[in-house]
């Protein structure tokens, strides 16, 4: 129904629902007090109000509430509705944990391994992966999952790593699908396992994640478990350069280059060049340092050039030392003590 009084309905029916949780939470039942913090923190129904919620949220914790304690332990997290703080996070995730939440014990992991509120503790944040991961929590399959990839905590096993990113990809958690295909990706050979890596990427690149866009895009290109299709590379290049992509936007580039997928347009390629440079992307600094030198999709620079090449080679390209030595005695003395400033101010964006 696209009538405005349908909607209406709704609305009222949860305002009403409002004032009698609050009724409840306000007589002390623990699950109406994490019920209205829900719909606080949500703005269902009402104002969104995160400090009111985590409000609520305490009361139900205190309560001995799991959801509510786990919520709680994540406002401290995230510093929603209080300053954060992660050892407080943690006490909350601990109280949720010990009752086996799920989702608490996956935070709590998460807690040792970062070493947000605790002592860093892989051994610790594998165990609690585990608990919540038995009990099929897609998260902590992730979690757990990484782990072994990694050998954090437990001894490094490729074969058990796949497993449980394989049990959290099939629930649909999207970075479990990502890792999965990179994992396999590494000792693919026959095609059948290609095209079991391109489903994976495809399928957390559908849910927008940009790593397996990119990687995605690599298959196209090279036509493994995938037919070979340069015009579909370079959309899916694209769809993860506009949301800032450093390597995607070098690649993209890089086909503008050279016209693979995509009409020849060198300056188009500069554009990305810089948009992955100005993220800290070497390769990309270096290319886009060439581009200036050699006057491809921009004019010969060689101050813009010289600069490039510097802050590529200032972060470890030898590549990028050579070229700039080449070029040293071309600059005068005035470009040369601009570059210099101009290199020792760059520091990289962090995309938004």
């Amino acid at each position: 129904m696209n009538s405005p009084w349908y909607g209406k309905l709704f609305q009222h029916a949860a305002e009403k629902e409002l004032v009698s949780l609050r009724q409840r939470a306000e007589q002390g039942e623990a699950e109406a007090q994490y019920q209205l913090a829900l719909r606080l923190g949500a703005g269902h129904g009402t104002t969104q109000d995160h400090v009111q919620a985590a409000r609520w949220y305490q009361q139900a914790a205190e309560q001995g509430h799991a959801d509510a304690q786990n919520a709680l332990g994540l406002c401290y997290d995230e510093g929603t509705g209080v300053d954060r703080d992660p050892a407080e996070a943690a006490t909350w995730y601990r109280k949720a944990a010990e009752q086996g939440h799920a989702a608490a014990q996956n935070n709590l992991g998460l807690s040792y391994r970062k070493g947000e509120g605790l002592t860093k503790d892989f051994e610790e944040a594998a165990r609690w992966f585990r608990l919540a991961a038995e009990q099929g929590y897609p998260d902590a399959e992730y979690s757990l999952g990484m782990a072994y990839y990694r050998g954090e905590g437990l001894p490094q096993d490729n074969a058990r790593a796949i497993k449980w990113l394989h049990k959290a990809a099939e629930k649909g958690e999207i970075n479990a699908m990502h890792r999965l295909a990179r994992a396999l990706h590494k000792t693919a050979q026959r095609k059948a396992e290609f095209r079991e890596v391109a489903k994976w990427y495809r399928s957390a690149a559908e849910q927008g994640n940009l790593d397996a866009m990119f990687y995605l895009a690599q298959l196209h290109s090279e036509g493994k478990g995938v037919a070979e299709n340069l015009v579909e590379a370079a959309a899916w290049l694209s769809k993860a350069a506009d949301q800032s992509h450093a390597p995607s936007q070098f690649e993209l580039g890089r086909k503008h280059l050279t016209g693979q997928g995509v009409t020849a347009n060198p300056v188009e390629g500069v554009k990305w060049f810089r948009a992955a440079a100005d993220q800290g992307h070497i390769p990309a600094q270096l290319q886009l340092g060439r581009c200036y030198l050699e006057g491809k999709g921009t004019a010969v620079d060689l101050a813009r050039a010289y600069r490039w090449f510097s802050i590529a080679a200032n972060a470890g390209s030898r590549e990028a030392a050579i070229e700039r030595d080449k070029i040293t005695g071309a600059l005068t003395a005035e470009q040369m003590i601009e570059a210099k400033q101009r290199i020792a101010a760059f520091t990289p964006t962090n995309p938004s």
